[in-house]
């Protein structure tokens, strides 16, 4: 199924958040999800989550960016053919209604909030054929306003991830960024700083001076930005002048609200951001523009629910009700805040996971696409309604498509797999509308881990149908054009190429490592074979010497950086909570190890990665994570290297998705590493790391990252280890800071290989 969300922007709000973690939620159950809106804060989080966003004008009301929009929209949505459309602000829901009317596409919408119903506002709001309201309030609104059947509106909720909200949430560099004082009463404050929502922030200043005087050390955080966020700023630095000290910190936007929430002693706010801290175990005082409840507990649940923790309907906010409850959390026992925050906390999981807010979802999906009754819609029948999509699966596919990918794809490597995702990701990012063909060895897998069409790629009537019918043969990234591994595989990757010029279509070597090639024999069917290409890209320069020695025509051959350089890692709670599974202490200092199985790789290998291992858990306290690439061929010598240490160590023993993999990578102190993309990885993550060469990739990506830290794996010496992990140890911010700018530079480089890929099918 193809959904396309719409909004206004991605600024930071609690719609905003909701519609974010709804697409993921979403995407992560197998639904192609794309984004559409003005962009914003959170385009950065979309991106990283793998879903597309196409900027579209829907912020403003002036006709002429309206009309612009109207254009906008309406090509997207026929050239993607999305099977569902979900509008979640005023003006892309107006626009999406006068398209429906005409096209009829299917058309859905969420209330987030009451709109202005007099004339003309109303005359811009839009109902879609069904629709999710995230309150009882505001489905009565939609029932009392607009007439709306209550048979096709589902009461739904603001999802919280529990992994990501929690009081575990590491928040030290935005106490350093803030300058948190250590010893501080932090009472922590998030909301939009529009006029029409930041009333409490107003009254918790009002309210600052008096509670300071009662409680010692007293610190106040307001975090968020809008059209109020001066006047909110200004009032702050007059009470911080007049009690003479930084009282009230004023953060302006961000996006980092879970590592805010997790800083504070107590919240207040409402909504979305309410319900992420309470998941922080946070005692909240729900406060805001359209009322006050109070003190969250037990005996607020009904109202709360009722009114989405909105206070709409409750009594006003007032300073001093504000400050009342401000001091009896404040002064009331630690047991008693555990309390509250306990019962806040399990309130959330109970009530507001994600997996209910993507099952509504869903089910309006399926109530829209079958014609029934929202709230009667059952769970199995999303499996039912593949006859009814738009793209549907069942029909038989079109051979066509804009770009095959062929390379080492559906082994189980996470390096490979991690180039295959960025390429896809680097591409789409600038054309989401693009087909995508890859050659796998498992394709069914690969066709649902990354979103595209997949064929075997040993299946030479599919793999010729499949190039016949395309425009852009892509080959890359990794090492394909080597004779290492065999000349089997050189002569795959070169026919491959062959057949696609055969057909006439364009081709480019996207990122590549170019050898070695030992077989001087084939250094001739290399160059025939590239030299017919349209364009190279190339990851490192040894690359590019490589082509000149084989006698490739070079002037079309470009070094950019590789394609896993723009791949982000996970949450850091998300790690945390996998490494803990594997048994791994959550806080502990750790380092990272991957090896891979070599000719030369025998029991004094072990022994001097186990001896560097212990080494750094005997010195620096480093526990040991060994983690494998490929767990089918690294598995054993893993093992191997794990048993010869006197320490004990976690062994990650799956391939993990790239995400994983770097979030892990990202967390370590070091890394001991064979594998290439491994190598990468730390590069990105800004991670220190020593190469074990066992091929000449790895000691050019250490030459491209600038890192000395290297050594061969015929004869491998433990003392030399030792001394790499003392000079990392002893030189570790230097380290980083280098690497810093070898990723920031690699990002870019690695992009522009979509660019230019792209750029040869527009010829």
């Amino acid at each position: 199924m193809r959904v396309l969300m719409t909004t206004m922007q991605l600024d930071i709000g609690g719609a905003e958040t909701h519609i974010v973690e709804l697409s993921k939620a979403l995407s992560r159950l197998g639904i192609e999800v794309t984004v559409a809106s003005n962009g914003g804060a959170y385009e950065a989080e979309l991106a990283e989550a793998g879903i597309p966003h196409v900027k579209i004008p829907f912020h403003s009301k002036n006709p002429a960016c309206m009309l612009k929009a109207y254009k906008l929209l309406k090509k997207l949505i026929f050239e993607q053919k999305f099977d569902i459309v979900h509008a979640h602000a005023r003006i892309p829901a107006f626009l999406c209604s006068i398209l429906h009317r005409r096209y009829h596409f299917r058309f859905v919408t969420t209330a987030h909030w009451v709109f202005n119903t007099r004339f003309p506002y109303n005359l811009l709001t839009r109902w879609g054929e069904r629709s999710l309201a995230v309150s009882d309030d505001i489905k009565t609104y939609l029932v009392d306003n607009y007439g709306i059947d209550p048979e096709n509106i589902r009461v739904t909720i603001n999802g919280i991830d529990l992994e990501k909200f929690s009081d575990r949430t590491d928040y030290s560099d935005i106490a350093r960024e803030f300058s948190f004082r250590e010893d501080a009463v932090r009472i922590v404050y998030v909301s939009r700083m529009d006029t029409d929502r930041s009333l409490a922030a107003h009254k918790l200043i009002e309210a600052a001076e008096d509670i300071a005087e009662k409680i010692e050390n007293l610190e106040i955080v307001i975090v968020g930005g809008g059209n109020d966020f001066e006047s909110v700023r200004t009032e702050a630095e007059r009470v911080n002048e007049r009690v003479g000290r930084r009282l009230i910190i004023t953060t302006g936007s961000r996006t980092d609200i879970n590592k805010f929430t997790a800083s504070g002693d107590i919240f207040i706010g409402v909504s979305r951001a309410a319900l992420e801290a309470m998941a922080c175990r946070k005692p909240a005082i729900i406060a805001g523009n359209e009322g006050y409840i109070g003190i969250f507990d037990e005996d607020k649940l009904k109202v709360s629910i009722d009114t989405n923790f909105c206070c709409r309907g409750c009594e006003p906010t007032e300073t001093e009700r504000l400050k009342t409850d401000i001091l009896t959390l404040l002064t009331a026992p630690p047991e008693e805040r555990v309390r509250l925050g306990e019962t806040a906390r399990n309130t959330v999981g109970e009530y507001y996971s994600m997996s209910v807010m993507a099952g509504d979802a869903i089910k309006m999906y399926v109530s829209c696409i079958k014609h029934s009754r929202i709230n009667e819609v059952t769970d199995s029948e999303f499996d039912t309604i593949e006859r009814y999509l738009v793209n549907n699966p069942l029909r038989r596919r079109s051979l066509a498509s804009d770009v095959v990918i062929s390379g080492y794809y559906g082994f189980g490597n996470s390096g490979d797999d991690s180039i295959l995702y960025a390429i896809i990701r680097e591409l789409k990012t600038i054309r989401p509308e693009l087909r995508i063909v890859t050659l796998s060895k498992t394709p069914t897998v690969t066709s649902e881990m990354y979103g595209v069409d997949s064929v075997h790629r040993f299946n030479l009537l599919s793999v010729a149908l499949r190039l016949f019918r395309t425009r852009l043969l892509i080959s890359g990234g990794g090492s394909l054009i080597q004779d290492v591994t065999s000349d089997k595989s050189l002569t795959y990757y070169l026919a491959v190429i062959k057949l696609a010029k055969l057909f006439g279509k364009k081709v480019m070597l996207y990122a590549n490592g170019i050898g070695p090639v030992n077989n001087r024999a084939n250094y001739k069917r290399v160059k025939r074979t590239l030299d017919r290409v349209d364009l190279i890209t190339l990851r490192e320069p040894s690359s590019y010497e490589e082509l000149k020695k084989f006698g490739v025509n070079v002037p079309k051959t470009i070094v950019t950086a590789d394609p896993a350089f723009n791949l982000f890692p996970a949450g850091e709670e998300e790690v945390s909570a996998y490494l803990e599974r594997h048994g791994a202490g959550r806080d502990d200092p750790y380092c990272v190890i991957a090896v891979r199985p070599w000719k030369t790789a025998g029991r004094d290998f072990c022994a001097a990665v186990a001896q560097a291992a212990d080494y750094a858990k005997d010195r620096y306290n480093l526990n040991c994570v060994f983690i494998q690439m490929q767990p089918a061929r690294d598995g054993k010598i893993t093992a191997a290297c794990a048993a010869a240490m006197k320490n004990g160590s976690c062994i990650i023993d799956e391939c993990l998705p790239p995400a994983q993999m770097l979030g892990i990578v990202r967390g370590a102190e070091l890394v001991l590493a064979m594998r290439l993309h491994t190598l990468i990885y730390a590069a990105k993550c800004k991670t220190p790391v020593i190469g074990i060469s066992y091929d000449p990739k790895v000691d050019s990506i250490m030459e491209y990252m600038g890192q000395d830290f290297r050594i061969p794996a015929d004869g491998l010496n433990p003392l030399t280890l030792c001394r790499y992990i003392d000079d990392i140890m002893q030189n570790r911010s230097e380290i980083t800071a280098e690497l810093a700018k070898v990723s920031d530079g690699a990002a870019s480089l690695a992009m522009e290989n979509a660019r230019l890929a792209l750029s040869l099918i527009n010829d």
